[in-house]
């Protein structure tokens, strides 16, 4: 049986919380002002019912990424990478979303500044537990 340490645990718990509840598509929809004319539009509508797709995916690596984590033994790296994979195309779309629903969208060099803000932040906590 494979005993992982209350300290890992609780560094996966501090990771998680510092990730947050809402994907960036929910945070763009609710600042969109619903009486902008482009607001709408069909590629807004649509844009708005792609980014519940990002909701059900964070929801899910919030509870899928502390069970990869035990079962790899504590490999953090490769969770990281997927989870900045997946924060980048949230950040896209929700990008997309602000431009086709009358908002301002989010240049191409932030998000990938974002991301990798994100990343480092997931690596750096990785230090939090002893090996």
């Amino acid at each position: 049986m494979m005993r992982f340490p209350l300290s890992r645990c609780v560094a996966i718990v501090l990771l998680l919380s510092l990730s947050g509840c809402a994907s960036q598509s929910e945070l763009t929809a609710i600042r969109l002002d619903p009486s902008h004319p482009k607001y709408q539009t069909r590629g807004c509508k649509e844009s708005l019912a792609a980014g519940t797709l990002h909701r059900d995916v964070k929801t899910a690596t919030m509870v899928a990424a502390p069970a990869l984590i035990l079962m790899s033994g504590g490999l953090l790296l490769p969770v990281v990478a997927v989870n900045a994979g997946l924060d980048a195309a949230d950040r896209v779309d929700a990008s997309n979303m602000a431009h086709n629903c009358g908002g301002r969208a989010q240049p191409p060099s932030e998000i990938a500044t974002d991301v990798a803000i994100g990343a480092t932040v997931g690596v750096a906590t990785s230090g939090l537990s002893p090996r």
